[in-house]
């Protein structure tokens, strides 16, 4: 779906045909009453749903169906984007304020999902609550934070952000370790692991573009010196630096995938905030391992395609510039926040904080707040007001190379 976002983006109308196709689709997995989705469905249709309720599928949906809000502007995606987040907020989060990890798809041995959620609320709630796992894990905070930071980008609700900075917060004070990286739960048992400290430095990078506050920057450039200890020389990175067994094929950490995946999108990106190349070379360490893995393939699987594509292109690189105390240039971040792009470099420079922590564009100073776009070391004249800003990104992102 995120491949398929992205190229629609470019104006790919397959993928564009494609994506919309299965968004209309999977509302059907939305439940209608408490909001959420639902894990799955079975038998070939939409309409044969298996009833828990995990996060992994909750921040992603969320996260899609408010990228998708952003680029059609069709109401129904929004409002699956809406049934998501009050799920969250009602049922997942914790009175901390950091998130768990799933409700169970039945209510006991005698009630299962496909009787209970169809009944109204009222008439759940006299049943009794499916089980929800209250364990609360860096990794799925990290990515119930993503999500509810690509909602706040097309909402602007102020609430949402709240939300999503405490339970940042929860997790720094309860599963960070001294060298920024994340304890995976309250023992970490076989950890730590690679994914949990991907997550939130990758919700840090959302959180930085959704606020402009350094300080979740930095958060994400420590968590990228902590994925990079993950490092394995013969290719990729590990999992965890914990092996599962003394002897046999468990005798050495696993490398999975979908963290060579992570590990080529989250350090990248932050090559494209931070202009270091130690990133980047971090980066392109597991994209080789993904080309090697990808050989005995039948097809490339999207994920690899998406890192390849994104470690060769530049984001859309929006930058505001002026004060962070100035109504306009409060206006300007939102309305460049909600614009179309799910590969996105977006900053907020206030001349009073010094040069951003990559200062590959000079940008002037004209007296009054301004939003500039670039593309391939090529900067837009400057945009003041919300119909030159999109006409703006939308000639910039001409200029970006295609990748087929």
């Amino acid at each position: 779906m995120d491949l398929a976002i992205t190229r629609a983006e470019s104006g790919d109308a397959i993928a564009a045909k494609g994506a919309r196709q299965t968004l209309d689709a999977a509302i059907a997995l939305i439940d209608p009453v408490w909001g959420g989705v639902y894990q799955y469905s079975e038998a070939g249709s939409w309409t044969h749903p298996h009833f828990e309720k995990i996060m992994s599928f909750q921040a992603q949906y969320l996260r899609q169906y408010s990228q998708a809000y952003a680029l059609w502007k069709d109401p129904k995606y929004l409002a699956a984007a809406r049934n998501i987040e009050r799920y969250l907020a009602e049922f997942l989060k914790s009175p901390e304020g950091a998130f768990y990890v799933s409700q169970d798809a039945d209510l006991d041995h005698d009630t299962d999902g496909h009787t209970y959620y169809a009944l109204s609320d009222g008439e759940r709630r006299k049943l009794g609550m499916p089980r929800i796992d209250k364990n609360l894990y860096a990794r799925e905070n990290g990515w119930a934070i993503s999500g509810l930071s690509a909602y706040y980008n097309v909402t602007n609700d102020p609430k949402v952000l709240a939300i999503a900075e405490r339970a940042a917060k929860w997790v720094i004070d309860n599963r960070a370790l001294p060298d920024g990286g994340f304890r995976h739960g309250e023992k970490d048992r076989g950890g730590p692991f690679i994914g949990d400290t991907l997550a939130m430095g990758q919700a840090f990078l959302d959180l930085y573009a959704a606020t402009g506050n350094r300080d979740w920057l930095t958060r994400a450039a420590k968590a990228g010196e902590f994925v990079a200890t993950f490092h394995d020389e013969t290719g990729g990175f590990v999992t965890s630096k914990t092996a599962e067994g003394k002897t046999g094929v468990l005798a050495k950490p696993a490398k999975l995938i979908d963290d060579q995946v992570q590990v080529v999108r989250f350090m990248n990106l932050l090559n494209r905030y931070f202009g270091n190349e130690t990133y980047r070379e971090e980066a392109a360490h597991a994209m080789r391992y993904l080309a090697g893995a990808s050989a005995g393939m039948m097809r490339p699987l999207p994920g690899v395609l998406l890192a390849d594509e994104e470690l060769a292109v530049e984001p859309t690189h929006l930058t505001i510039v002026g004060h962070k105390d100035d109504a306009r240039a409060k206006n300007l971040h939102a309305l460049a926040r909600a614009l179309p792009a799910r590969y996105k470099r977006l900053e907020w420079l206030d001349p009073r904080e010094g040069k951003l922590p990559n200062p590959d564009v000079e940008y002037p100073d004209l007296g009054e707040p301004a939003a500039f776009a670039c593309s391939n070391r090529i900067c837009s004249f400057p945009s003041f007001n919300a119909e030159e800003l999109r006409a703006t990104v939308a000639q910039m992102a001409k200029l970006k190379p295609a990748r087929g």
